[in-house]
């Protein structure tokens, strides 16, 4: 399975506010470009305050144009005191591009929670935590060269609900982020005595899908 190391990693810590909805969606707090040693995405409650952080992860995609059948995101985690749900979402920090630093206009703005790019995931181990990603992030892996991602707690942040109970889990930067993905198997195989593959189902009988090689070329 190949593998891609992340390109860019940050971490915003938003500022606190009375205001859940305020707290949620606003552009100001603390960005750290290129976070090292361990932290992570938050939701803290704390005497009527509430307060988020999130974190950003760019991947240099470019190079993959096939067709994804499988990827997974994997964070080391750095403890599992916490052990609360969080997912991966679609977002446009660092530019969109990887080659401008984290900003705090990137807290919110960037977001896009129409598009979860993984499951929820459940736990939270010290060790290889493993984000499945979606059918959406497969789309967007393979057609463009840059895919960012922002990871969130799951309960209060991408279900837009106060859960009035601190959630966080700790994550370990100084471990490479990865992104690991399976291809398609293609074929060698485009065409058949002048007859384009797309419009063969079988040879001699057999079924095109049940042949490992044509006249020596694998199928």
């Amino acid at each position: 399975m190949p593998t891609i190391n992340v390109n860019r990693q940050g971490l915003i810590i938003g500022t606190t506010n009375a205001n859940f909805n305020t707290a949620r969606s606003s552009n100001s707090g603390t960005a750290t470009d290129g976070i090292t040693g361990n932290n992570g995405p938050q939701f803290f409650v704390g005497r009527g305050a509430h307060r988020f952080s999130r974190v950003f992860l760019h991947f240099d995609t470019s190079g993959i144009t096939g067709t994804i059948t499988a990827a997974h995101i994997d964070i080391e985690g750095a403890s599992t005191l916490n052990t609360d749900d969080t997912i991966i979402i679609k977002s446009t920090a660092f530019g969109g591009d990887g080659g401008t630093a984290l900003a705090v206009s990137d807290m919110f703005s960037s977001l896009d929670y129409n598009t979860a790019y993984s499951n929820e995931l459940t736990s939270w181990v010290a060790a290889a935590n493993e984000y499945t990603l979606t059918s959406a992030a497969f789309t967007d892996i393979k057609n463009n060269d840059n895919f960012t991602v922002a990871v969130i707690m799951h309960d209060s942040d991408y279900a837009n609900t106060d859960t009035n109970a601190t959630e966080a889990v700790s994550m370990d930067f100084d471990t490479t982020i990865t992104l690991d993905y399976t291809l398609a198997a293609s074929s060698n195989v485009t065409s058949l005595n002048g007859i384009a593959r797309a419009s063969i189902t079988s040879f001699n009988t057999i079924a095109l899908a049940s042949i490992g090689q044509i006249n020596g070329i694998d199928n």
